[in-house]
């Protein structure tokens, strides 16, 4: 069942508590700054719902998300992982990329960096096309683990 965690302007934050899984879909492209914020704050709800829910994943939806500054590309490599990551534990992570391969090109450098940084970590990091993909792909990843 869906569950609405949150929602403004710039996106949607629900648990799919049949997975578990938290989902956020950006709906419109946020300043730099709002995008930071809507994270950290979708973080924090992550950090609440792991303590009901042990094997939560999560999945961004960036279909809608836009092109993002150096500033922000910078901002996931060296501050984001590391929230994201050590301090949330986060162990699978899904991305749906639009069609934009401008928008495309940070979430693709997030995921092949964290493939990288986080390999030994057990830290599984997919990038799809679609939701249905995505799904797919976390129910496997939870039912290896």
């Amino acid at each position: 069942m869906l569950i609405s965690i949150f929602e403004n302007e710039y996106v949607q934050c629900e648990l799919d508590d049949s997975l578990p899984l938290l989902r956020h879909r950006w709906v419109k492209e946020p300043p730099g700054e709002e995008f930071k914020y809507n994270l950290r704050r979708i973080q924090e709800e992550y950090l609440q719902l792991k303590k009901s829910y042990s094997n939560l994943a999560w999945m961004a939806d960036t279909e809608l998300l836009g092109e993002l500054d150096e500033d922000v590309e910078a901002w996931l490599v060296n501050v984001w992982e590391d929230l994201l990551f050590n301090k949330a534990g986060v162990r699978i992570h899904a991305v749906i990329l639009g069609a934009s391969i401008f928008a495309d090109y940070p979430m693709e450098k997030f995921k092949l960096d964290t493939d990288e940084k986080y390999k030994l970590k057990n830290i599984h990091l997919g990038v799809f096309s679609n939701e249905k993909e995505a799904y797919d792909w976390i129910k496997q990843q939870q039912s290896a683990t």
